[in-house]
């Protein structure tokens, strides 16, 4: 039995299974869920890569009850939102590094709202998601998701996944080395700061008529946008190696989730 397309049951329940895996993860993946890109752009394009996909997956034969359809259906659904929150750490943490240095400076107060999150979102936190977005974009680090996605289908086959315990083991991992990026990151800035608040220490001490608190917010201000403008180039240089970590994750994630 075929439908208006020419495709057989089994062949339509493939083409579904592998929209919902491609459009879910292009809802999560950073950059591509930025809210600037329209939802039916975003379901546009996955439809787009879901049929390209098609011809290269093999057909599945799923139980014909209404069950076997919608576990499936959530498996994929699940595995692109696990999927798709590991390859968005590395930018939680570039944005989290900035949110430290604003701290450390005193922008904190000031809160903007983050255009791709829709939260509140520190100045410089927003300038390090910005810088990193574009380093991201540069280096054409966004092939390496689309490549995910391919081959997503290679080492975790439709319909079914397996939610293995060591699959919330590897998160967590991932998740204690999207910090260590934020420390990597802030370290720079933080140190300065750390040392000028020493100094401005040491100098009320010394001068104790000297009001600390009006002289040391501009010293602060200024150590911290100086260091800062020096210690932004790490991103460029550092940033297309984080985000080649990112595949790397998503590689074990998806084979963690595999059905044995």
């Amino acid at each position: 039995m075929t439908d208006l397309f020419g495709l057989t049951a089994a062949q339509f329940e493939t083409f579904v299974l592998i929209f919902l895996r491609v459009s879910t993860m292009l809802f999560v993946f950073p950059v591509f869920s930025a809210p600037q890109i329209p939802q039916l752009l975003r379901l546009g394009f996955g439809l787009i890569i879901a049929f390209l996909l098609y011809r290269t997956v093999p057909t599945v034969h799923l139980s014909p009850d209404l069950y076997g359809l919608a576990l499936a259906g959530a498996s994929q659904v699940v595995l692109g939102l696990i999927v798709g929150f590991v390859a968005s750490l590395v930018f939680t943490g570039i944005e989290f590094a900035g949110q430290l240095i604003d701290l450390q400076i005193g922008f904190a107060v000031a809160n903007v709202i983050n255009p791709t999150t829709q939260q509140n979102i520190t100045i410089i936190g927003e300038f390090q998601l910005a810088i990193a977005t574009l380093v991201f974009l540069a280096t054409n680090s966004h092939y390496l998701l689309l490549e995910g996605i391919a081959g997503s289908f290679n080492l975790l086959p439709l319909p079914y996944i397996n939610l293995d315990p060591g699959v919330a083991g590897n998160v967590t991992l991932f998740f204690t080395q999207a910090f260590l990026i934020v420390f990597k990151i802030a370290a720079p800035v933080v140190i300065a700061l750390f040392l000028t608040n020493i100094a401005l220490a040491f100098m009320a001490r010394v001068a104790p008529q000297m009001n600390v608190f009006v002289v040391g917010l501009p010293i602060q201000v200024g150590v911290g946008l100086i260091v800062m403008a020096f210690s932004i180039q790490l991103l460029g240089t550092v940033g297309p190696q984080l985000f080649a970590t990112v595949a790397q994750q998503m590689d074990a994630v998806m084979r963690g989730l595999r059905v044995h």
